[in-house]
C-alpha cells in the first residue's frame, strides 16, 4: 500500500510571476495531486488577483507532466454543465487524462441553488433537460 499526498495551490499567483513555478514544485515534491479552488474569490485574497480554476489547471497541464490536476470545488451552480463539460473535456485533453473533478454546491445553507432561486419563474426559450445532455467521451 502506498500513500498519495495532494496539495492545494490557491489562484492568486501571476503565472510569469511564481504561478507557473509554484505547480512544477508540487511536482518535484512528488504530490500525487494538487487542487486549486473554483470560487469566485476568497476572503483576504479578495482584493488581489484571483485567477479562473480552469485555466488555471488548463496552464499547470502544460507545465507539468505527472501531477494529477483538481479542483476543490467546482459548482455547478455558477456555470452551465454543458459548457463546464466542454472545458473539462479540454482540460482532460491537454493534461494527458489527469483531471482530478471536485464538484459540490460550493454555498453555504442559507443559500439555495441558482435552480432552487430560479423554480416557478417563467423563462422563455428552451432548456435542455438532464437527460439531453450526455458526455461523448465516455468520462
Amino acid at each position: 500500500m502506498s500513500l498519495r499526498l495532494s496539495t492545494v495551490i490557491l489562484p492568486v499567483d501571476r503565472w510569469h510571476e511564481g504561478g507557473r513555478a509554484r505547480w512544477q514544485r508540487a511536482e518535484q515534491l512528488g504530490f500525487h495531486t494538487a487542487y486549486t479552488y473554483d470560487h469566485l474569490s476568497w476572503r483576504t485574497f479578495r482584493d488581489g488577483p484571483w485567477f479562473g480554476a480552469l485555466p488555471t489547471l488548463t496552464a499547470a497541464a502544460t507545465a507539468t507532466e505527472r501531477l494529477r490536476l483538481g479542483t476543490l470545488v467546482t459548482s455547478p451552480n455558477f456555470r452551465h454543465p454543458v459548457t463546464l463539460a466542454k472545458e473539462l473535456i479540454s482540460l482532460d485533453d491537454v493534461s494527458g487524462g489527469r483531471v482530478t473533478l471536485g464538484i459540490g454546491a460550493a454555498a453555504t445553507a442559507s443559500t439555495p441553488p441558482r435552480s432552487a432561486r430560479r423554480r416557478g419563474r417563467r423563462r422563455s426559450g428552451r432548456t435542455a433537460s438532464p437527460s439531453s445532455c450526455r458526455c461523448s467521451t465516455g468520462c
